[in-house]
Order: C-alpha cells, then sequence, then structure tokens
C-alpha cells in the first residue's frame, strides 16, 4: 500500500514540477470536441441492440455538439448554456443553412427531447435510424474536418 502511495506521490511531484498551469494553458492547443463518424457508429450501435432510445440521445448530442462548433466558427455570441433551438435559429439567421434545415433540425431536437424526457412510445426505431442518418449528412455538409 505505501509504495502505491510513494508512487503516486511522485507521480504529482513530477506534474508540479514542469511548470506552472498558466504556462501550460498558453501553449496547449484547443481540442474541440465534435461528433465524429464514431459516435455516430456507436448510436448506430445501440440501435443493433435494441437501444434505440439510448441512440436517439446520443445522436442529439452530437447534433448539439456540432451546432456549438458551427456557433464558435461562424462566432455567433452564445449566452449563458445555449440551447440547440437557439443555436439552430442563430445559424440559420446569418445564413449558415436555409430555413427547411432548419426546421428539419428542430424536429431532429423535438425527437431528442422527448427520447431524453422518457417518452419512450413517442421515439421509434425507423424514427432515430433516420435521425442518425440526417444528423450524418448535416455533420458532413457543414463539417470540415
Amino acid at each position: 500500500m505505501w509504495n502505491d502511495f510513494t508512487r503516486g506521490l511522485a507521480a504529482l511531484k513530477s506534474v508540479w514540477s514542469v511548470g506552472s498551469t498558466a504556462e501550460v494553458a498558453e501553449t496547449a492547443p484547443i481540442v474541440l470536441s465534435l461528433p465524429t463518424e464514431d459516435s455516430l457508429a456507436e448510436a448506430q450501435n445501440y440501435i443493433h441492440m435494441g437501444r434505440h432510445h439510448s441512440a436517439a440521445i446520443l445522436a442529439g448530442d452530437a447534433l448539439e455538439a456540432t451546432l456549438h462548433h458551427l456557433c464558435r466558427e461562424y462566432r455567433v455570441p452564445l449566452a449563458g448554456k445555449p440551447t440547440i433551438d437557439g443555436m439552430n435559429a442563430q445559424l440559420a439567421q446569418i445564413g449558415v443553412y436555409d430555413s427547411q434545415v432548419e426546421q428539419r433540425l428542430g424536429e431532429l431536437q423535438s425527437l431528442w427531447e422527448k427520447a431524453n424526457c422518457g417518452l419512450w412510445s413517442e421515439v421509434s426505431k425507423s424514427d432515430v435510424e433516420t435521425m442518425l442518418g440526417e444528423i450524418r449528412t448535416f455533420v458532413s455538409e457543414h463539417i470540415a474536418y
């Protein structure tokens, strides 16, 4: 037990002696979390396991992350905790995409909220499969990796 404790302290001391956190913050690159094909593939795996409600939640989270990224990219000001609805409206307003895309993203948001609230009877497997396909298309059209 003492050996583990001693090794832990030695590891902490080595990290602390590297430099101040201010130096790390200045030199560390900013990593933005974006939905990747992997996260949407994980949602697809949930569907195959019979957990389409979980897949809807994961896909909605990916959509939210994508909209956050687009807002940063297009310098859309975000106050407090932005919602998908608010980000969607602002991005459509500045012309990132048209009103048809805005409307469809609103429908996908609604499906995500139903899954988040546990309204299982209102979230079908086919709806979630369609949702995943549309989010994949949206990400591929609007995000450059």
